[in-house]
């Protein structure tokens, strides 16, 4: 996973062979995943002029989520 100068966004990654968009939030440890994510949205999302904004446009209630223990 990729740390990021996001505001909530802690790191985030991606596994193109799987469409699984991982997430971690500063204030929590565990890992957020959600599942077919085009691989498309991952660029866009790293090349985001907010990636916090992006997020809760583009991925957040819009993707089934996991969570990830500790």
């Amino acid at each position: 996973m990729n740390r990021t100068a996001a505001v909530h966004i802690a790191y985030m990654g991606y596994r193109a062979q799987d469409m699984l968009l991982e997430v971690q939030f500063h204030q929590d440890c565990r890992r957020y995943c959600y599942l077919e994510v085009p691989e498309e949205l991952w660029y866009r999302m790293k090349q985001a002029s907010s990636v916090d904004r992006f997020f809760n446009t583009f991925i957040l209630n819009q993707f089934e989520e996991q969570i990830r223990g500790l």
